[in-house]
């Protein structure tokens, strides 16, 4: 639908302070592991740093908002660019689609050292790391590469993205095999399959590989306070200084427990940036699919939030 002046302003200008927000903190957490050697050395930065690089890059071209699409374009705020602008813009955005695999890359690594005792530099933690990034940086360059041979790359009113021109045609599959767009035919379709879906699915993925992590470091946890216990309390029921029984397994209860809350509250922010950043942007597409349909609240939302993932791994990693 077509929004107001104010609300189309409103939808374009977000995107220039929420973008930068982002390239900072995708910037800081490069330097951070580009400035120490020791962190460059292990796989988790690695993965960090690959998946930041994404980042900075996916943000940057999300921080131009409007501007790359073409001029003249109707119900949108300050469109400046032209066709080429706007297919490179809706590449690097589809790009994007790297960060929440490399965030599901990193939960997964966390599973394979914490649970399956993995070591850093084993060989099979070397095969690992290699697949670790081929799947997010050939996914997104094979699915981005793609988008362009399609010409599915086109104003998707934010932003340039997958999107059908004009914005109001049905494509083949609803239209009886006759394609009614002159570029981007079942842009829908595309939307959902090389990147809603795999977003979600990583977001799954991650969630089951956080909730496993924190269950070993649960049940490790246990078995080292029943050991201490043990140790401490003496044949007698006392303790080697006094204590009574009771009062140590008091003080197991208040550290028994301590650490996997710090991994459960880290897997909590961990996922939380996760649905934060991509809900609105889901709920938006998902209702445009079904219902051919957008709410201006929500698309809002979107736009303020789905340049910012940057920000919230930042500080749900800190």
């Amino acid at each position: 639908m077509a929004w107001s002046a104010v609300q189309q302003a409103h939808l374009a200008i977000w995107p220039h302070f929420t973008g930068p927000l982002s390239l900072i903190g995708s910037a800081l957490i490069i330097c951070e592991v580009l400035r120490d050697p020791k962190k460059r050395r292990k796989v988790y930065h690695r993965l960090l740093l690959a998946m930041s690089i994404c980042d900075f890059n996916t943000s940057l071209w999300y921080s131009l908002s409007t501007w790359p699409i073409p001029e003249g374009t109707p119900n949108v705020y300050a469109p400046s660019g032209t066709r080429g602008s706007c297919t490179a813009q809706g590449f690097f955005i589809q790009f994007g689609i790297a960060t929440p695999l490399y965030n599901a890359a990193l939960a997964l690594y966390y599973l394979l050292i914490v649970r399956y005792q993995w070591k850093e530099t084993s060989p099979r933690m070397v095969r690992t790391e290699k697949v670790l990034h081929a799947v997010p940086l050939v996914w997104a360059t094979a699915t981005s590469l793609a988008s362009l041979g399609l010409t599915l790359l086109n104003n998707a009113n934010l932003w340039c993205w997958i999107a059908s021109v004009p914005l109001s045609c049905t494509g083949s599959r609803r239209n009886d095999g006759v394609n009614d767009c002159e570029r981007g035919n079942n842009a829908w379709v595309y939307r959902w399959a090389f990147f809603y879906g795999p977003l979600w699915a990583a977001i799954a993925l991650s969630g089951m590989a956080m909730v496993l992590t924190w269950a070993v470091v649960r049940k490790t946890e246990a078995q080292t306070d029943k050991r201490r216990l043990d140790l401490e309390v003496s044949p007698g029921g006392g303790t080697n200084d006094g204590e009574h029984g009771e009062d140590v397994e008091r003080k197991r209860k208040i550290r028994n427990g301590k650490r996997s809350r710090q991994v459960a509250v880290q897997a909590l922010f961990y996922m939380l940036a996760f649905f934060f950043s991509w809900t609105p942007a889901t709920l938006t597409r998902f209702i445009q699919m079904v219902w051919g349909k957008t709410y201006y609240p929500i698309i809002l939302l979107m736009a303020i939030f789905t340049p910012m993932q940057p920000v919230f791994f930042l500080i749900s990693s800190h």
